[in-house]
């Protein structure tokens, strides 16, 4: 006896064979690849999986009744009675198969266990290699290129959806506080500045500057904590410098809600760093805010603005 169909089989020996590569002598691209090749097994096992296990608990559980509650072959009409023998004849002939294809999808659970294990080790490998790269622009460049990859199945099932959005033409600020630098900049670690950095008080709160799915949430080295803001139309915004995040990858934020606060350990004053990156390239965040004025209101003032109460 089989204990997993041939494409599970094949799809667990692919992943073991992936993983099993020492992790010191892959480069990026073999981490990426390696993740990329589990998340597209786990995607299709788990799309299989739901619908053989939607059609099979509708045939059990009918099965499951017919089986305590048969009808009695001498109470029905004698029009009937035939009927109802077929149908208890059909009854234990379809049983021993459903019993298989409930066998199967226990295999399957039991791969897909697997494959996430193995998904969530090449997530942590991938990262950590990222977070290695010497060149800081480098870390957020690649962490955010390869954010709906390191998901969870339900980020990566929900990215398509959101990507069919039309990209957010009004953003709100992210924090209450003035613009330190401004876009084409200079920040503080000596790169250009593809954003702008807020000087928000210690402790505020960071909000989405947009309706967006989470992509990315927790530190990255150089960064602090960020969180990588997946909007429609394949726009990603970055928020990096956060003392803490209150958000997790794959869920769901509205425009203003919030998704962590600036530290608030009494060092020097931090700074909060936004980046709006659309399919083209960066652009500047002001302009999505209604330029320079826009920018340096609080959120709630320009939604009132907008809204025609200001």
């Amino acid at each position: 006896m089989r204990l997993y169909p041939g494409g599970v089989r094949r799809a667990l020996i692919l992943a073991a064979c992936l993983v099993a590569l020492p992790a010191h002598g892959q480069s990026l691209e073999d981490r990426r690849r390696v993740l990329q090749h589990l998340a597209a097994q786990e995607d299709a096992l788990a799309a299989r999986m739901g619908a053989d296990r939607n059609a099979l608990a509708r045939l059990l559980g009918a099965l499951e009744l017919f089986s305590r509650d048969p009808p009695p072959p001498l109470l029905v009409s004698p029009a009937d009675a035939k009927d109802a023998v077929r149908a208890m004849i059909l009854a234990k002939a379809i049983a021993p198969e459903l019993e298989a294809r409930a066998r199967v999808l226990t295999a399957e659970a039991e791969a897909l266990k697997a494959l996430r294990r193995r998904a969530a080790q090449a997530s942590g490998d991938l990262f950590a290699a990222e977070s290695q790269l010497e060149d800081s622009r480098g870390r957020l460049d690649a962490v955010a290129a390869d954010a709906a990859l390191m998901a969870p199945p339900a980020a990566r099932a929900a990215t398509g959806g959101e990507d069919a959005q039309p990209a957010p033409r009004e953003i709100l600020p992210p924090a209450d506080g003035r613009i330190a630098i401004r876009y084409g900049g200079r920040l503080g670690n000596g790169l250009a500045a593809q954003g702008i950095a807020y000087r928000p008080g210690a402790g505020a709160p960071v909000r989405s500057p947009a309706a967006a799915l989470v992509a990315y949430a927790g530190p990255l080295n150089g960064w602090g904590n960020v969180v990588i803001l997946r909007a429609g139309g394949g726009c990603h915004m970055v928020l990096s410098g956060l003392g803490k995040v209150t958000v997790a990858a794959g869920q769901l934020v509205a425009a203003g809600a919030p998704v962590g606060a600036m530290p608030n350990d009494g060092q020097s004053p931090p700074e909060l760093y936004l980046e709006v990156r659309m399919p083209g390239g960066p652009v500047d965040p002001a302009r999505l805010m209604g330029g320079e004025r826009g920018a340096n209101v609080n959120a709630a003032g320009l939604r009132l603005r907008r809204q025609g109460v200001d």
